[in-house]
């Protein structure tokens, strides 16, 4: 039978560089970025990282040209080849580098859509 996807994503994913560094149990794990929202992320599945649905841990972005920030989150869908994930709680300041960041990258959208209509 065929899985219905239903995207309940109420804000604007932003395709971005960089890597994400999960702690399962004590052991730090990386992967490549897929995308970013205000609300959450998408990233390749680490080799070993296989935590159970609903799972909540610690996760550090690495994006170039911005500060690292740390956010504790939990896992919304895990398949063999990335992951998503919600943002659940970080402090003020990782919130506002988070902020500039999406920020950032709806001007560059936005600027980039301008470009290829005109």
């Amino acid at each position: 039978m065929a899985e219905i996807y239903d995207d309940r994503r109420q804000e604007t994913r932003f395709t971005t560089q960089g890597e994400g560094e999960v702690d399962i149990q004590g052991k730090p794990l990386r992967g490549a970025l897929v995308d970013l929202s205000i609300n959450g992320l998408r990233m390749v599945r680490p080799d070993g990282f296989s935590p159970p649905d609903g799972s909540r841990f610690a996760l550090t972005l690495l994006i170039p040209g911005a500060e690292p920030f740390r956010a504790d989150v939990a896992l919304i869908r895990l398949d063999d080849r990335a992951f998503s994930v919600e943002f659940m709680d970080m402090s003020p300041k990782d919130f506002s580098l988070l902020s500039h960041l999406i920020d950032r990258f709806a001007h560059l959208s936005a600027a980039a859509q301008m470009q290829q209509a005109g």
